[in-house]
């Protein structure tokens, strides 16, 4: 047996045991996880970092930067096993001259994403693994006034790695992506466009405030 076929065998078998333990992390979530939008709970991958974060009322807030660029935005999750759906709500108001927002990564002929926001978890200890990020593929809500929500289900399909490989790609993917909704470490959103759905964003042309107002796991 080639050592190729003999790693496949092995994780076939782990997803065997994934399955058994526990039921199956696309399960419903038996209550709704509701994360408090505190911003001293709250951490960001930005320029600058730390990132000025503000409590308004029951809404976590910030000003995308004009210089520099807002990555990530996430919390530590109160639970390690996750299955259900995604639920994220937000808000955006603006100010100013007409808001343009723009992606550190632009977009060309074979990049088109837009200037977007999109939920993702972080698995295992928050590692810089290939398995270890996960985001919400194809569905994000492209940048711009006015409120918006997001509901993404904890399925494989709906979820694609830092490779770009959905989650029920082949088994050992589906290994991977079962493995990190049983080890989640942190929740979020991320911004980005191009070819990127988290290298971040800024603004011209005025000012443009983020409120997320909903992170929920149901």
């Amino acid at each position: 047996m080639s050592r190729r076929r003999a790693i496949r065998g092995l994780v076939a078998a782990s997803v065997i045991v994934l399955s058994a333990c526990g039921g199956s992390p696309t399960e419903p979530s038996p209550t709704p996880l509701t994360l408090p939008l505190i911003s001293a709970s709250w951490d960001t991958i930005s320029d600058p970092h730390p990132y000025p974060l503000a409590t308004d009322g029951s809404m976590l807030t910030f000003e995308f930067p004009r210089s520099g660029s807002m990555h990530y935005l996430f919390t530590a999750s109160p639970l390690s096993a996750l299955r259900g759906t995604i639920a994220v709500a937000f808000q955006i108001t603006v100010t100013g001259l007409p808001v343009v927002f723009n992606s550190l990564d632009p977009q060309s002929a074979s990049c088109t994403i837009p200037s977007s926001v999109r939920p993702f978890f972080w698995a295992n200890d928050n590692g810089n693994g290939v398995y270890d990020r996960w985001w919400s593929n194809p569905r994000a809500v492209t940048l711009a006034p006015g409120p918006a929500s997001i509901s993404v289900p904890l399925k494989p399909e709906n979820f694609s790695s830092v490779n770009g490989r959905f989650g029920n790609a082949d088994a050992e993917t589906r290994y991977f992506f079962d493995k990190a909704l049983l080890n989640v470490s942190r929740l979020g959103v991320t911004f980005g466009g191009g070819c990127s759905f988290g290298h971040g964003i800024n603004v011209q042309g005025g000012v443009a405030r983020f409120a997320l107002t909903e992170f929920v796991i149901r």
